[in-house]
């Protein structure tokens, strides 16, 4: 086995399972209770499940099992756990999964033991093992992880008569998400389904049902479009939200308006759009409504729109319900994407801050449970790993993007391992001594944390506002200033 992995997973000869920390720390459950941290030689001889001689990392569970107060009868039960494996699996259901799901096998590994007498030789031999790191790849694989979780794309159904003002009014919420040729008063510009989609959402513009044409074939085209979106086993691929428009100049709601949003669409989803409000006479909006009402649409999700003020009058308030409409996991997505509302946008940044301190908490706990058994100030670099993640999660939870990324997280990521060494650690913690013990760990780690997410934030801010971004450089005394803070913090 050639390359070792933070969190890979190790089996003993007694089959009891660990999580690799580090050459001096394995997490596991060496008797029935709570997970504990215990050292290579308490966990005996074992193997790594490993492909093409590289470990298998499990970063996340070993960060979960980090965090964990959870009591286990023994380590498989634990990993079972962690891994979601049916209850009562067992080792050689575990070495299945593993098998089948990352092609894994197990190979023999032998952790090393440090010897004082060659603590230089083995020092070298550690840096050497960070030089192999690849900070930039290891960053873009929990980046785009992170994306996945915190950045889902939503799906949002447009439908309603043609040139009753569903492009425009997609254009006025998203801005260029639709091309110029799909917008027109009164023509049929779209055909079936179309889609138009960025990073941030996918928006599903319906046929417009043409005055003169058969409602009932149009209600059934639309039944089997939504019953095959929503009878996917992938959520997201689910329709998650609906914007009905309805012409306001024609100031009523046919039979096929009534059965499809009572019938076919799940009226929870629904927002009815009220179009052309400029043009819509005052002794006809109340009748309107009324009528909407009647359909099970409650007034907080109807909204009447025109194209005074730009295209976007109401359509503030209609961005606001439909953010608070969607699932928790689409929320982010959506809210950048939407270009009507720029303070509703600096608030959902200022919003994430307990997502970010949670991910910043998770870390820590791992850098916590690495310096169980104390770490030489030498070998500090160990720490790294767990940093890159978390500075990862954080770019995605914050919207960074290429540019940015390529302006600040890449090149902060890359010098992690210089500022790590010893040397540079006494600079930033002056009086640390020889070694880096759970306490400074998770000081050092948690103190990153905030660093980062400060400048993220900003970032985030920058664009949204149209100013240059700041530069994430490594600034000691700052640095140092975090450090105390997150220090002072944790003693209270």
């Amino acid at each position: 086995m050639n390359r070792m992995r933070f969190g890979a997973l190790l089996v003993n000869r007694q089959e009891q399972v660990g999580l690799y920390l580090s050459h001096r720390v394995i997490l596991t459950v060496p008797e029935p209770g709570s997970i504990r941290a215990i050292t290579p030689e308490e966990f005996g001889e074992c193997r790594v499940f490993a492909y093409k001689q590289v470990a298998i990392p499990f970063f996340n569970t070993l960060v979960a099992a980090a965090n964990s107060q959870m009591q286990f009868q023994n380590s498989l039960e634990m990993i079972n756990f962690f891994l979601q494996m049916p209850e009562n699996s067992t080792f050689s259901d575990l070495y299945e999964h593993v098998r089948k799901t990352y092609g894994a096998t197990l190979e023999d590994f032998t952790i090393r033991k440090i010897s004082p007498a060659n603590d230089s030789n083995n020092n070298s031999k550690r840096r050497n093992h960070m030089e192999e790191f690849d900070c930039k790849q290891e960053f873009n694989n929990k980046y785009q992880e992170a994306l996945a979780k915190f950045r889902k794309r939503p799906n949002i159904l447009v439908c309603g008569y043609t040139g009753s003002g569903k492009t425009s009014l997609i254009k006025a919420v998203l801005g260029d998400l639709v091309p110029p040729s799909a917008i027109g008063a009164g023509a049929p510009k779209t055909m079936g389904y179309d889609c138009y989609e960025n990073e941030l959402v996918r928006i599903w513009d319906s046929k417009g049902l043409e005055l003169g044409e058969t409602e009932e074939e149009f209600t059934e085209q639309t039944r089997r479009f939504v019953r095959e979106r929503q009878n996917d086993p992938d959520v997201d691929n689910h329709i998650h939200l609906i914007w009905y428009t309805i012409q306001g100049p024609g100031a009523r709601v046919t039979d096929c308006d009534r059965n499809l949003i009572r019938h076919i669409f799940n009226p929870k989803n629904v927002i009815v759009v009220v179009t052309k409000n400029d043009a819509v006479r005052d002794l006809q909006r109340g009748p309107l409504k009324a009528a909407i009402l009647e359909m099970g649409i409650p007034e907080e999700r109807i909204f009447f729109t025109s194209d005074e003020e730009g295209g976007s009058q109401g359509c503030r308030e209609l961005m606001l319900r439909s953010w608070e409409m969607l699932p928790e996991a689409y929320k982010d997505a959506f809210m950048d994407a939407q270009r009507i509302d720029r303070e509703a946008k600096i608030k959902a940044v200022y919003d994430k801050d307990g997502k970010a301190k949670g991910i910043i908490s998770a870390a820590t706990t791992a850098a916590v449970a690495v310096g169980v058994t104390p770490i030489p100030l030498s070998d500090a670099a160990i720490l790294v790993p767990i940093q890159v993640g978390m500075i990862a999660s954080l770019a995605a939870l914050y919207g960074l993007r290429t540019e940015a990324i390529e302006k600040s997280a890449w090149p902060f990521v890359a010098r992690l391992a210089g500022v790590m060494v010893s040397t540079s650690l006494l600079k930033l913690i002056p009086g640390l001594g020889s070694v880096v013990n759970a306490t400074v760990a998770g000081t050092i780690t948690g103190a990153m944390g905030f660093y980062v997410k400060s400048n993220f934030e900003e970032t985030a801010i920058a664009k949204i506002e149209g100013r240059p971004a700041p530069d994430l450089g490594f600034d000691v005394e700052l640095f140092k200033q975090f450090y105390a803070e997150y220090k002072k913090r944790s003693a209270n």
